[in-house]
């Protein structure tokens, strides 16, 4: 593929490192707003499968997978499959993935049986722990999202607003975002709860 210098990072996002380009199924790519535009149109067809899981099963790290590969397969080849390269954002090492996403359904199972957490806290938890356990090469915060959403969803909870006030400002929503995902990393929960409960 040419012009892979064009891949440039945003903000918080994964570096694109060339192991990962070279898995891209769509080789006429050549900007990261190309890239954005063809996963789109796969996070869109990802989220009608979504939408139509009804398994008792979700909390589970099989379902995760098999959401990343429905969100993210038709662009690239790793869809679904742990990254096995170390990165920056997260201190789980590549071969601890599969026994820390273990270790975070048992918790989230424990979070919603025993209903000593609220769901603001619940959301945002499992939010934070599934950024940070990074489990895939790329796409992990809107997998994460996503996810969040269909748990809440699937409990009859109110969907996170994700900083609605901001949907205008990009730039800024993504600063406060991750502002609050760092204030997470210490413990401190209120800003993530904030930025997800907000209401429109």
């Amino acid at each position: 593929m040419k012009n892979n210098h064009n891949f440039v990072d945003r903000e918080g996002a994964t570096p694109l490192d060339h192991d990962q380009i070279t898995g891209i199924r769509l080789s006429h790519l050549t900007t990261m707003g190309e890239l954005d535009e063809v996963e789109d149109l796969n996070i869109q067809k990802g989220m009608e499968w979504l939408s139509r899981q009804k398994t008792a099963d979700y909390l589970s790290k099989e379902f995760l997978c098999k959401l990343h590969e429905k969100l993210f397969s038709d662009v690239w080849k790793w869809a679904g499959k742990f990254r096995t390269t170390e990165v920056n954002l997260s201190k789980t090492r590549s071969y601890n993935v599969a026994p820390e996403l273990l270790n975070f359904f048992e918790d989230a199972k424990l979070w919603i049986s025993h209903g000593k957490m609220s769901w603001d806290e619940i959301a945002a938890e499992m939010h934070h722990r599934l950024v940070s356990i990074h489990p895939f090469p790329n796409g992990n915060g809107r997998t994460t999202r996503i996810y969040t959403e269909y748990v809440l969803k699937r409990n009859d909870q109110p969907l996170p607003s994700w900083k609605a006030s901001l949907a205008g400002n990009q730039a800024e929503r993504r600063k406060t975002y991750i502002e609050s995902l760092k204030a997470a990393d210490n413990g401190d929960y209120h800003l993530l709860i904030e930025f997800l409960k907000e209401k429109r």
